[in-house]
């Protein structure tokens, strides 16, 4: 056994006092065993400070941990999670006093300090993820909106993470959903002021089709012109009559879009057996969908006089 006579012992930050009391060889052959010097009891004779012999770090340490397991050395952690960031782009910090699953990192290109798993900078060496700093990537959606006349407000209000929220700042001042990449190509309009399908006056409809030998079917759907949907649209063959039934106005493109899905998911949830599926009507409607059997045209019939009765509107 050896002693250690000095008042205290510095580990990391933190000087501990040292228990003057004597080191067992079974500790001393474990803490060889396991990479480390015992250097001396300390704060009690439950707690032991371990010499790194790899990189000369002093740990703090239960003795019941020494001897039932392999401690994990600081020092040598912490080089090792610097030369992970290193590996990715940023410089390693410390972990994060308020969850020891994450890390403090500073973005070498920008200077911006951001806050990581461990788990993701791993993934990240590996390849299957990236690191991107939330406060340089912000400024560049924001230029992007500002250089089309837009600003951002934020998140995707719906969830969806290719879409932001954008008020039209240079024109009407709307607020509207827009997927980041229309935003940085331009492909896109405003929805309320734009001279686009969504801005302009649509309509919900009702049409019915009548092939030989087959029971006619419905279709529900909206467009800003449904008799020009129905003759050169749907690609309908000469045998095949075809009417429309009911035209309901919309103010605009969008109005028609969220009231035509409502519809649908109605019909759908009240009516799921007169959804007519596409291999009975793909030969002579260049449709996939929103089909539904001659049965329910009292119904839909009904439910766009209740959207007619709603009076305008615009969306």
């Amino acid at each position: 056994m050896s002693r250690l006579t000095s008042d205290t012992l510095r580990i990391g930050d933190t000087d501990y006092p040292v228990h003057d009391a004597p080191l067992p060889g079974t500790w001393v052959c474990a803490a060889l065993e396991k990479g480390y010097r015992l250097a001396a009891r300390v704060i009690d004779r439950y707690h032991v400070a371990l010499e790194c012999q790899v990189c000369g770090t002093l740990n703090l340490a239960r003795a019941f941990t020494l001897n039932k397991c392999r401690p994990v050395c600081k020092g040598c952690q912490f080089r090792k999670r610097q030369e992970e960031a290193q590996s990715v782009g940023l410089v390693y910090l410390g972990r994060d006093p308020d969850d020891p699953h994450y890390g403090r990192y500073r973005v070498t290109d920008c200077g911006h300090e951001i806050r990581r798993q461990f788990e993701l900078i791993k993934r990240a060496i590996d390849g299957t993820t990236g690191v991107r700093c939330e406060i340089c990537h912000r400024a560049r959606e924001e230029e992007e909106a500002c250089a089309r006349g837009w600003r951002l407000v934020g998140p995707d209000p719906d969830g969806e993470p290719n879409y932001r929220l954008y008020v039209h700042e240079d024109g009407c001042g709307a607020t509207q959903r827009i997927a980041r990449v229309n935003m940085q190509t331009g492909r896109f309009a405003c929805g309320t002021c734009g001279d686009v399908w969504s801005a302009k006056p649509s309509a919900l409809y009702l049409m019915r089709f009548a092939a030989p030998d087959r029971s006619p079917v419905l279709k529900l759907g909206m467009s800003r012109d449904p008799d020009s949907r129905m003759r050169h649209q749907l690609g309908l063959p000469d045998h095949v009559e075809a009417g429309i039934l009911r035209i309901v106005p919309m103010e605009t493109g969008r109005a028609a879009l969220v009231a035509e899905k409502r519809l649908h998911g109605e019909l759908r949830r009240d009516y799921p057996g007169a959804v007519v599926p596409p291999e009975e009507f793909s030969d002579y409607l260049r449709v996939v969908s929103e089909i539904y059997d001659a049965s329910l045209e009292p119904v839909i019939l009904e439910m766009l006089d209740r959207v007619e009765a709603a009076g305008p509107q615009s969306g």
